[in-house]
């Protein structure tokens, strides 16, 4: 039986490359104040990153809904199609959750399987990216799912911030928590362990931290994948493409700018990598 691979918009999959995977992607809500909107679908990571430096107040984001995820589940059993459903840590927010309900009320006719990455943003991209490469291949569920937690074996993910401020206000810093009293002095660098946000290193300037960064991806040389994310702006996520690129011969190498969703957390000029080891 087909598989359709179902995720959120944490994955920061925009809808013209969703079509091209062929996942259907849940947005999650953002909201400055009174308005709200949908992850890319409504704004764009343009129009957010514009607001989100002008505007006074802090971008609030919510899960999507039990019925966003109902509808999308009962459409796609309609077809015959079973369902893997793959989505943000559940320590960083409750989507998980409200797929769950969904799958338990929505009266299925075809298999689901609910995975929780335990990562988030371009994390959770590989991850469904590598399900969605075996789904289009035809395989069945088992085997787009064990296609999801190899990678979920694989990946990590570090980024360094401008400030940690965003995490911190919008209630996600976890761990990291503990760079708050140095967060004047350095530039901190936090990687998700665990499922959840952690502290990964500390520098004193933004050079430095851009150099940890290519420190970090070079560290093995046979990567299979590497995604450069950034916030607003992508010039150091260019810059660093074009100085591993020479000694990462055989890796797959994607530029990506993360969305409203993760980008109310991670602020502005923030940049990182989600590197995934070859499998063994």
């Amino acid at each position: 039986m087909p598989v359709q691979v179902v995720t959120d918009s944490t994955s920061d999959i925009s809808p013209p490359e969703a079509e091209e995977l062929g996942v259907r992607v849940v947005p999650a809500l953002v909201a400055f104040g009174d308005d709200v909107y949908r992850d890319r679908v409504d704004i764009t990571p343009s129009e957010f990153y514009e607001r989100l430096t002008t505007a006074r107040e802090f971008p609030k984001t919510s899960q999507p809904s039990v019925e966003a995820f109902a509808s999308v589940y009962r459409e796609v059993s309609a077809e015959g199609n079973d369902i893997a459903s793959i989505h943000v840590s559940s320590k960083l927010s409750g989507t998980l959750n409200s797929a769950s309900i969904a799958s338990e009320t929505s009266e299925l006719e075809t298999r689901i399987e609910l995975l929780d990455s335990y990562t988030a943003g371009v994390g959770l991209r590989a991850v469904v990216e590598a399900a969605a490469d075996r789904a289009r291949e035809g395989a069945p569920l088992e085997e787009v799912t064990a296609a999801a937690r190899s990678v979920m074996d694989r990946a990590r993910v570090v980024v360094t911030l401008d400030t940690l401020e965003y995490l911190q206000k919008g209630g996600r810093i976890g761990r990291a928590g503990a760079l708050v009293g140095t967060a004047l002095r350095i530039k901190p660098l936090i990687h998700i362990d665990g499922g959840e946000v952690a502290p990964f290193d500390r520098v004193r300037t933004r050079s430095k931290a851009l150099k940890r960064l290519e420190e970090v991806t070079l560290e093995d040389k046979t990567l299979e994948r590497l995604f450069v994310i950034y916030s607003d702006n992508d010039a150091s996520a260019r810059q660093l493409v074009e100085d591993v690129t020479p000694q990462l011969p055989h890796t797959r190498i994607q530029v990506i700018q993360t969305g409203p969703t993760v980008g109310a957390y991670l602020g502005p000029n923030a940049l990182g990598i989600c590197t995934v080891r070859r499998s063994p």
